[in-house]
Formats: structure tokens, C-alpha cells, sequence
């Protein structure tokens, strides 16, 4: 007979079966016999035997079952995998909220009276600054090499690293928590990485906002006038310092906490004001380099590190000016914080002495008390029970411990900022999920009802507006002018920024990186408020100048409203060691930049017209920025240095006073 090959229809639409829907339909069974009408059913010479179907097809048949197979258990995989991670997810985050409210929340803590009877208190903690290791920042740097990673490994504090904004932020929140009620501030020998005076002043409003919590200050009030307080319910808080010594700018910051303790054996040094210059003249001259200056302003002195042996005239009245400045700010900030009524004369005996003993500084008001150790751990037992008090009592003195102190833990600045940063991200996420649940609301009546016969209620979502803050932070170079210009084009094109905040800490840098900072600013719709911080002169100022107003501390140096320009010339130098360098310019200005060729008079004027045209420039911006004539600016400018407090009077600062946002902000770089 002849045999016939029976394809049973088309492969490829099998492989979406069921393996047993596959099995119950293929007529490619080897052993299957079709049999004879039953006619004939008893002849097996009826029976006709069907042929084995090719190789390819039973190939493609078997792996398209395996491609099913493995695409249904890997979807049902997937989606096992999903559910998983978002019950974690879900898990997590109500675990982080639990945590938070736990943290933050009222808690109460069991204590004995004299009687022996325990009863329960509310739970209040100590939150510890650890000043003597603490470095604190203008931003924080991101890949680059930190030498304090290998100085951690031989001291036996780690260096903690805090940026400004963020202390500020620690000390005003634990301000407003009722858990914390006291601060304690440790600066031991002293602090290991000591703070600019800008700085200083940020952290001290803040703890004066931590010492009168328990009041309502209008705004500003920064003369600390108690007309301008209102009462408000609660205890005050207290802060302490204590420390084995203390310098000038340690005492700056400590004294703004409502207790000083200072060591037996401790001392006080209160020297003032000190600003030390480095001059180069005689070096280069020995060496054979010369240093060619062009500047325009008097009190330009930054190249006279170049160009003097000591102070000059102008560079000398500068810096007797600024200081004078920040030494009588400071004077006043100590004197407003510890209520005393020294005049110059007993300023003038303080700086003149030399180091106060710890007796000579209690006894004149400049310091509270003298433990031989860190008090905390005896106050905090002592607030637990009535014995405990009594043994810290006799060991410290009466007076040591404040009758309003009632902690019972401590709290590391660490951890609480990380449950600060925990709360901040939980927040977001809340603020996120209403503002989903608000769309989905808004879809249909229908899904309304059924969200809220589900218990959810979306709350009212709040208006998507952003303030945007650029950190300019360090010497203006060109590197940093790109990644500046980068975050301003993308605030830019954000429609949801509604201001912006120019963070500048910088003294200046080059000219054409600031020209390309500045121009990108004047191309925002939206406003610019510049916050100083421990300097923003010459360079700095130059950005900052097109601002629709501009704040500084008291001691921030700014101003220096200057050009210079400086070519070195070291041919001599070359000579004497037998080197030669030969040009050939197609220009006579092609060598103007080259170190081994000496200054020709076209070069010379080339570098004069070129400084002096930055200069006009300078000054016409800074003239239109703050609404004033080019000749009101050649009298301020001049290149010369001003404090915040000077720079307010003469008007190149709105304010001199902290300023800081505490809105919805977004940190840009």
C-alpha cells in the first residue's frame, strides 16, 4: 500500500495550548492506529498504520511547549516577585513610621522620689554636639579625597562631618521637639577643625532660637530686645558648654550657650581679632622671578603677597578696619549672651592679659562653673532619683544643675539627624501617595465613593511649588562655573521653581567663569535672593551684585570690588640655571602667558587695558544691581574688603543678619 504522510494542521498555534490541551490534540502518536469502518473491523488487512511525522516538526512542537511552559511559570514568578516586594515595601515603610512616631512621639520614663516612690514622667533627652570632633562645612565635597579619613584612624573620635544648613536645621528642630530639652555641646581641648566667624554666627542664632523656645519672637529681633518677645507655654530650655579650653573663636560659639563649664585647670584665651598675611618678594627675587602686577583699586591686596615685603599703607588701613569690625561684633554678640557690661577699657585688660585661669574667668562672669569633668551623666542620674541628685549636689555644688533640667537620656546628633532624614523622606512619601490619591479622586464620582468606602480619604494636596538653592562654594574656577551654569539651565526650564536662592561662599576666582555665572542668573524669570556665608568678595560679589536683595552675617567678608592680573616672569631664574627659551609670535602678544619670557611694553599695555576694562565693567554691574552711580562705587570699590556690618551701611547688603530657608526647597547643587 501506499503509504501517506498526514500532517495534522499548522504547528505554531499549538504552542499557546495547554500541555494537556497539546497532548489531548496532536495526532502525531506513534502508536496510533486508525481503525477500519465496522464493516470490516475484524480484518487486519483493513487496518492502516499512520507514517512517524518528520524530526523538525516533533523539534519545533517540543520546544514551543518548553517556551510556554517557561513563559507561564516565569509570568507567575514575576508576579509572586512583585507582590513580595511590595508587601516589603509597604512593610518598610510603615516599620519607618512606627519608628519615627516612637522616636519623636511622648514618652514616659519611670523615676524615684526621696520617699522611694516610682512614678512616671514624660521622657526628655540630652542631644550631644560633639565639637571637638565635629567639622563643620559649607557643602559637602563628593569624590574627592578627604585627608581627615586617614587622621580618623590615629584619633579616637571619629571626625564627624556636618554640613552648616544642617546643624542650623538639628538645633532649630530639636527647638521645636518636645522631647529634647536640654543641649549639650563637648569641645574638649578645643575644636579640632575650627569655624569661620559666618559660620559661628549661624550656629549661635540657632541655639538662641533653642534657648528662648519657650518664647514667640517677632521677626527679625536680632538685638535680642525682649520687648519683641511674646510668652508661650512650656519650660525653657537649656544648653551647656563645657570644655577643657577655650580660645577666641571657642568662646564665640560657647557663649551663646545658656551654661559655660570650663576645667579647673583650664584656661581662657581671649586675644581678639587676628589676621596674618604671608608676603613672597624676597623669595622670588632670591630665585630670580619677577612678578609683574596689574591691578586697578588701591586696596587690591592680593597680589601683594607678590609684590611687598609687609603691609603697605592701604593694605594696612584694610585690614586694621575689618577687624576692628568683627573684633567689636563679636564683643557685642558675647556681652548680649552673657548679660555683662564690659567697656573698651576692660576689653582692652582681657585681650592684653593673655590666658584668663578658670577662677579669673568665673569670677568675671565669662564662665558659670568649674567640674573637673563633663557633667552630663551626673545630671542626667540626678534627674532619675532623688539620691543620685544629692551625691552630684556634693561632688559639683548646688548650682550646678538647673532646677528646669529634667532629662533622663541622651541623644547623639548623629542619630537624631538620621531620624530627622527619616521623617524628612516618610513626608515625602505621604505627600506623594495624597497627591496620587487626589488624582485618582478627581478621575470619576465613582472612584471617589469607592476610595472612601475604603477608609481613604485623600487629603488636600498642596500646590507643586519649589524654591531652588545653588551652593556657590569655593575659588570660581572654570570647572565650577560649568556645573553652576548646568544647575541654572535646568531651574530654568523648571516651571515649578518659583524662586531662587544664590548660596555664595567663595572669595572670587576668575573673571570669565563669574561673567558666565552672572549672565546665566540674569536669563531667570524667576527672583534671586543671595544668603552669604563666611565670604563672598571680589569674584563672589561679582555674582551676587544682579540680586533682588542680599543677606549677610555681620562678620561675612565681601565687597573687594577689584581686578588684578598678575605674568610671571622667570627668564632670570632660567639663565642662572643655563636654560633658554626662544619664541616666534606671528603677534607681538602670541608669548604673553609664557613664564620664561620677560614683559615686553606691548604686553604691558595689552594687560593694563584689559584690567582696566574688567574693572569699569565691575563697577557699572554693581552700580546697576544695587541702584547706585558708577562714582558712589569707585568710592566703595576700589578693590577694598568689607565686613557685613560695614558693607549694610554703605549698601552693597540689603541685611546683615542670618538668613536661612526653612521652606519647600529644592537643593540644586
Amino acid at each position: 500500500r501506499k503509504k501517506r504522510e498526514i500532517l495534522a494542521g499548522p504547528v505554531l498555534p499549538l504552542f499557546f495550548l495547554h500541555p494537556r490541551q497539546q497532548r489531548r490534540t496532536t495526532p502525531f502518536n506513534t502508536n496510533m492506529q486508525h481503525d477500519a469502518p465496522q464493516g470490516n473491523a475484524t480484518s487486519p488487512s483493513k487496518t492502516r498504520k499512520v507514517s512517524h511525522v518528520s524530526p523538525v516538526s516533533r523539534g519545533m512542537l517540543v520546544l514551543g511547549g518548553k517556551i510556554k511552559n517557561f513563559a507561564g511559570g516565569s509570568f507567575r514568578i514575576s508576579c509572586k516577585a512583585v507582590g513580595l516586594v511590595a508587601a516589603v515595601n509597604v512593610a518598610w515603610y510603615y516599620y519607618d513610621r512606627w519608628s519615627v512616631n516612637e522616636f519623636f512621639g511622648e514618652n514616659f520614663t519611670p523615676t524615684t522620689d526621696e520617699d522611694g516612690k516610682v512614678t512616671r514622667k514624660p521622657l526628655k533627652k540630652v542631644l550631644l554636639l560633639p565639637l571637638d570632633c565635629l567639622k563643620v562645612v559649607e557643602k559637602r565635597k563628593t569624590g574627592n579625597f578627604d585627608m581627615s579619613s586617614l587622621l580618623q584612624q590615629r584619633n579616637k573620635q571619629p571626625t564627624i562631618v556636618l554640613e552648616t544648613k544642617e546643624l542650623v536645621d538639628i538645633i532649630q528642630k530639636a527647638a521645636a521637639d518636645p522631647n529634647i530639652s536640654a543641649l549639650y555641646a563637648d569641645f574638649g581641648e578645643g575644636m579640632r577643625y575650627p569655624l569661620e566667624y559666618a559660620h559661628i554666627e549661624e550656629i549661635r542664632n540657632a541655639l538662641r532660637i533653642f534657648n528662648e523656645s519657650h518664647r514667640v519672637h517677632r521677626s527679625p529681633n536680632i538685638d535680642h530686645n525682649p520687648v519683641f518677645a511674646l510668652p508661650r507655654n512650656g519650660n525653657p530650655k537649656v544648653s551647656f558648654a563645657f570644655g577643657h579650653s577655650f580660645g577666641w573663636r571657642e568662646y564665640f560659639l560657647a557663649s551663646a550657650f545658656s551654661n559655660i563649664h570650663l576645667q579647673p585647670r583650664g584656661h581662657l584665651a581671649l586675644g581678639g581679632t587676628t589676621v596674618s598675611n604671608i608676603f613672597l618678594r624676597d623669595m622670588l627675587v632670591k630665585y630670580g622671578i619677577k612678578a609683574h602686577v596689574f591691578k586697578h583699586g588701591d586696596f587690591k591686596t592680593a597680589p601683594n603677597a607678590f609684590t611687598e615685603r609687609g603691609y603697605s599703607r592701604t593694605h594696612l588701613e584694610n585690614v586694621q578696619s575689618t577687624t576692628a569690625s568683627l573684633n567689636n561684633t563679636i564683643r557685642t554678640c558675647i556681652q548680649n549672651s552673657r548679660a555683662l557690661k564690659f567697656d573698651d577699657v576692660m576689653w582692652k585688660s582681657i585681650f592684653d592679659y593673655g590666658s584668663l585661669t578658670a577662677s579669673n574667668a568665673k569670677e568675671i562672669g565669662l564662665v558659670d562653673s568649674t567640674p573637673a569633668i563633663g557633667p552630663m551623666s551626673f545630671m542626667i542620674e540626678a534627674s532619675k532619683n532623688a539620691k543620685a541628685k544629692s551625691k552630684m549636689e556634693d561632688k559639683f555644688g548646688v548650682d550646678m544643675c538647673p532646677t528646669n533640667f529634667n532629662a533622663t537620656e541622651t541623644v547623639s546628633v548623629v542619630e537624631y539627624k538620621q531620624m530627622l532624614d527619616k521623617k524628612t523622606r516618610l513626608d515625602r512619601t505621604q505627600l506623594t501617595i495624597n497627591n496620587y490619591m487626589n488624582r485618582l479622586s478627581e478621575l470619576s464620582t465613582a472612584t471617589s465613593l469607592l476610595l472612601s468606602g475604603l477608609g481613604i480619604r485623600p487629603s488636600k494636596s498642596l500646590p507643586n511649588q519649589k524654591i531652588a538653592v545653588v551652593s556657590v562654594d569655593g575659588n570660581i574656577t572654570s570647572s565650577l562655573s560649568f556645573r553652576i551654569v548646568q544647575s541654572l539651565r535646568q531651574i530654568r526650564n523648571d516651571k515649578e521653581v518659583k524662586c531662587l536662592v544664590l548660596r555664595v561662599n567663595s572669595g572670587g576666582g576668575s573673571v570669565v567663569s563669574s561673567e558666565a555665572i552672572l549672565e546665566e542668573l540674569n536669563t531667570l524669570d524667576v527672583p534671586v535672593i543671595c544668603s552669604m556665608g563666611n565670604y563672598a568678595a571680589s569674584g563672589g560679589y561679582y555674582i551676587a551684585s544682579n540680586s533682588k536683595r542680599v543677606f549677610a552675617q555681620p562678620t561675612t567678608l565681601t565687597g573687594s570690588i577689584g581686578v588684578f592680573l598678575v605674568k610671571f616672569d622667570a627668564s632670570e631664574w632660567a639663565k642662572s640655571y643655563g636654560i633658554r627659551s626662544d619664541y616666534y609670535p606671528h603677534g607681538s602678544q602670541g608669548a604673553v602667558h609664557l613664564p620664561l619670557t620677560p614683559l615686553t611694553q606691548r604686553m604691558r599695555d595689552n594687560l593694563e587695558r584689559l584690567s582696566l576694562g574688567f574693572y569699569d565693567y565691575f563697577k557699572g554691574i554693581v552700580a546697576a544691581g544695587r541702584s547706585l552711580t558708577v562714582e558712589e562705587i569707585e568710592k566703595i570699590a576700589q578693590g577694598r574688603v568689607w565686613t557685613g556690618e560695614q558693607a549694610k551701611e554703605i549698601g552693597l547688603v540689603g541685611e546683615a543678619m542670618f538668613c536661612r530657608c526653612s521652606a519647600s526647597i529644592k537643593t540644586v547643587l
